[in-house]
């Protein structure tokens, strides 16, 4: 899964186009909302959208020191190979190795970590009410995310509203990721899905962008477009 603290874009001009303004979040609420009412099926991104990927909070709550915290956040969570995992190209061991590969003195640390990381996975309280009201709204839910076999099989018991999605596609499973075109035909191919008709959330710009050369109408998420839908 994709932690919102990495390569993140932090630049850009003041004013713009208005696609880069849509790009940057400056998207209406009643343009979100026309977007929603418009579309047959809604697909989401799970990371940062549905859940909080909190893994802050996780390596801080097992009580290591400034400087190990530091050491395993970048071994971990701040390092590209993070997104190894979500890639489904490597086992859950290989990817383990990767991480200690990256700070062999803060083996047993990263190991402690790696075991419970499901833990960093927070639902939004928002997350069941606002598909819950799509639902009732009609709308097919779907689900297209970056996210690694091991980080579900840690987290999926947090992920049960996904029990009431028509379908989705997890990166690892498939061997590739957002941004790559590939994930999303393969989502529109297997539920026979018309792209004009979809609406995509996703909190990365070059995973919208990819939504958008997929034929779908797609959103850069906040946390405060649900908020003020509801």
């Amino acid at each position: 899964m994709e932690d919102k603290n990495r390569n993140k874009d932090t630049g850009g001009k003041a004013g713009g186009t208005r696609q880069e303004k849509l790009l940057d979040g400056q998207m209406q609420i009643e343009t979100i909302q026309a977007m929603i009412d418009e579309a047959q099926a809604v697909i989401f991104d799970i990371g940062n959208v549905l859940i909080d990927f909190a893994w802050e909070d996780y390596l801080s709550s097992l009580g290591f020191d400034a400087e190990t915290y530091g050491h395993v956040a970048d071994a971990m969570f701040r390092n590209e190979d993070w997104d190894a995992g979500d890639s489904g190209l490597v086992t859950t061991e290989q990817w383990l190795a990767l991480f200690i590969e990256n700070d062999p003195a803060y083996e047993a640390q990263i190991r402690y970590t790696f075991e419970n990381f499901g833990r960093s996975i927070v639902p939004y309280a928002f997350t069941k009410q606002w598909t819950a009201r799509l639902r009732q709204q009609k709308k097919r839910l779907y689900f297209l995310s970056n996210y690694s076999e091991e980080m579900y099989r840690q987290s999926k018991e947090k992920l049960d509203f996904l029990g009431y999605f028509n379908g989705g596609v997890f990166s690892w499973e498939e061997r590739c990721m957002k941004p790559d075109d590939r994930i999303y035909q393969i989502l529109i191919d297997r539920y026979r899905l018309a792209p004009k008709k979809c609406l995509f959330f996703d909190d990365r710009p070059e995973n919208v962008e990819g939504a958008r050369r997929a034929g779908m109408k797609a959103v850069l998420f906040h946390t405060d477009i649900p908020l003020q839908l509801l």
